[in-house]
């Protein structure tokens, strides 16, 4: 029972139907190449999220204990051989997208001061001592409340759509690669499909002349070139057979199966027309090449750099402030409990500059990025010139292949009864052998020609992925 399931379904998965639609799924599911650059889009994800690194909270934690016998330390001049300081600190510091950097920690140290003998310094044998503290500084020029990181984030989101659709172009590629080689191995089967039919009327013309010269009614001339026809259709089908194979080897890497693995039953129509913008992504508006549209983000990150580099060497101006706490103990643990008390505060405000003078080496790093900026915006327009040109030529080349294929299609109808009229009248004995192989050819290479043609269209429509729309 469980051998007959199992035989089914090899049977049933061996001749599984697979459509356009359904095969680039499973290509996009399946290739390599397409995994890595989706995970490639996540890395680029993580980096933009990882730009606010300096943004992050930080934690900072310590302990120290300290040994001193230096004789002019100033617990040494009262007398203490050794003098003995254990200290606690933690701190949390915060930078924020304002520019504000923000401090806070406390500290407790305990010294143990053995041997004063002075009475009024005995306090200080052994005593605890505590700070609470909160440090601001905030910028007034450079990085005027947060410029720099607003800047940031504005040249981050342009280069990582940038970086993201480069990767997304790279998919797109391999899934128009993918689509040709779909439609090339629909071309294949139908190629092979129309040799074996011209191979079979070959050699129904070829036992029809065999018999007449037998008969004695056509000379062996006749028949030597229907055995011509059989051989010429025969070389026809090896190479169609040929083709077939190599098509079939690009879906297996295509889908990345194995040697062993069957070819799914791939099933489109050569014949079905598609609008030219029916792969287009996005909706109304300009359409523009995907890596014109890459090129102008690329040019917006670097104008965004040049203003980076503008706001990197402005003055700095700098307000900071301070207040810390002061508490002094008989020992460590009453200094922390006493950390909050502001009886004996210590306060501080400063303002602090800083200038770098306007040297030609400043002016060069200034001009250098916006001239870089200048260059890829250039550059960036210049691509979507050339965009619109390629669209353009695309739509015209796809309405003269359109043209082509309806040309081929009334060429083959029109090969094709000719083909049947001429094999009527040899069969009625009213013309020569020589007609009847020209008309075989002449409609056996139409058919072929209409086939390519379509295909062609088809490879034509695929190459719609690699654009898309842009609001003006």
């Amino acid at each position: 029972m469980f051998k007959i399931v199992f035989i089914l379904l090899a049977v049933s998965s061996s001749s599984y139907a697979m459509d356009l639609q359904t095969y680039l799924k499973n290509v996009e599911s399946n290739h390599r190449t397409i995994k890595s650059l989706d995970l490639s889009k996540e890395a680029a994800d993580d980096r933009y999220t990882a730009g606010d690194i300096d943004l992050v909270p930080v934690m900072s934690a310590g302990w120290s204990y300290i040994n001193d016998k230096n004789p002019l330390s100033q617990f040494a001049l009262l007398g203490v051989p050794v003098s003995k300081q254990t200290s606690y600190n933690l701190g949390f510091g915060k930078k924020f997208s304002s520019g504000t950097n923000v401090t806070v920690w406390g500290q407790t140290t305990e010294f143990d001061n053995p041997g004063i003998l002075d009475p009024a310094f005995a306090s200080f044998s052994k005593f605890g001592y505590g700070q609470l503290g909160v440090t601001l500084d905030q910028s007034l020029w450079k990085d005027f409340f947060g410029a720099a990181t607003r800047l940031r984030w504005e040249r981050q989101d342009a280069a990582t759509a940038a970086e993201k659709g480069g990767y997304d172009l790279q998919i797109r590629g391999v899934l128009v690669q993918a689509e040709i080689a779909f439609w090339e191995y629909l071309y294949a089967v139908d190629n092979l499909k129309t040799a074996q039919g011209t191979l079979e009327r070959a050699k129904r013309i070829e036992s029809w002349t065999r018999r007449r010269v037998n008969d004695g009614i056509s000379d062996r001339a006749d028949l030597l070139q229907g055995q011509a026809l059989v051989a010429g259709r025969q070389l026809i089908l090896i190479t169609a057979e040929d083709d077939l194979e190599s098509s079939k080897q690009a879906i297996r890497d295509f889908l990345e199966l194995k040697p062993t693995d069957p070819i799914p039953d791939l099933q489109g129509d050569l014949g079905a027309a598609r609008p030219i913008n029916s792969l287009v992504t996005g909706g109304k508006g300009r359409v523009v090449q995907v890596e014109a549209y890459l090129k102008s983000l690329e040019a917006k990150a670097r104008a965004v750099v040049a203003e980076e580099v503008e706001e990197a060497y402005k003055p700095d101006l700098v307000l900071s402030g301070a207040y810390t706490t002061n508490n002094l103990s008989k020992d460590m643990a009453e200094a922390t409990q006493n950390l909050t008390d502001t009886a004996k505060p210590t306060a501080k405000v400063a303002i602090n500059f800083r200038y770098m003078f306007d040297t030609s080496v400043k002016s060069a790093a200034k001009d250098a990025a916006r001239k870089e900026a200048l260059a890829s915006r250039l550059q960036a327009e210049r691509q979507l010139l050339d965009s619109d040109s390629s669209w353009s030529e695309l739509k015209r080349r796809y309405e003269e292949m359109s043209k082509r294929v309806q040309s081929a299609e009334q060429v083959y109808k029109l090969q094709t009864d000719r083909a049947r009229a001429t094999t009527d009248l040899f069969n009625k004995g009213r013309t020569i052998t020589m007609n009847v192989v020209d008309s075989e050819n002449d409609a056996a290479t139409a058919e072929l020609n209409l086939s390519r043609l379509k295909t062609e269209q088809r490879k034509m429509e695929a190459q719609g992925r690699l654009y898309m729309t842009v609001e003006e």
